[in-house]
């Protein structure tokens, strides 16, 4: 399989893994990996479209139905009222932290099969995989 190929397989998998694992049918995949992008004190919504690929309108659905089930809250931020700055509520940590919690064990379930050694070198390959298309992502900026 090409690398290309081996990507494309990777990211359906994972995806697939996540919305049936993860997400369980209480969020949708997009709702998960947004509840886990927000940090510790919130974070504005340009820097929401831009880390999760989705243009802005998107993100304000998204973020509006979050918002409905008590698991963000949006404020306008002090220093510029034109930026509008998303953070977790208290259920919205706990869920994150839950999902968090079952990605954890779904990466150790993943390990589980592997000699010590390969697992050192999967994990350090997964790191350089990441690094790169991290770089590749900010080449090239939705």
């Amino acid at each position: 399989m090409e690398f290309g190929e081996l990507l494309r397989e990777l990211t359906l998998v994972l995806n697939t893994l996540h919305r049936r694992r993860v997400c369980s049918g209480r969020q949708t995949l997009s709702q998960c990996f947004l509840l886990l992008s927000i940090p510790d004190g919130g974070v504005d919504m340009s820097t929401l479209s831009s880390h999760l690929g989705l243009d802005n309108s998107t993100m304000t659905r998204l973020v509006r139905t979050l918002e409905n089930k008590d698991l963000v809250g949006r404020e306008k931020a002090k220093a510029d009222r034109r930026v509008t700055l998303v953070s977790l509520t208290e259920k919205g940590e706990e869920l994150a932290d839950e999902i968090e919690r079952t990605i954890d064990s779904m990466g150790e379930e993943v390990l589980s099969g592997m000699s010590t050694e390969r697992r050192e070198d999967v994990h350090e390959s997964l790191e350089t995989v990441l690094w790169s298309l991290t770089k590749a992502t900010l080449k090239h900026p939705s």
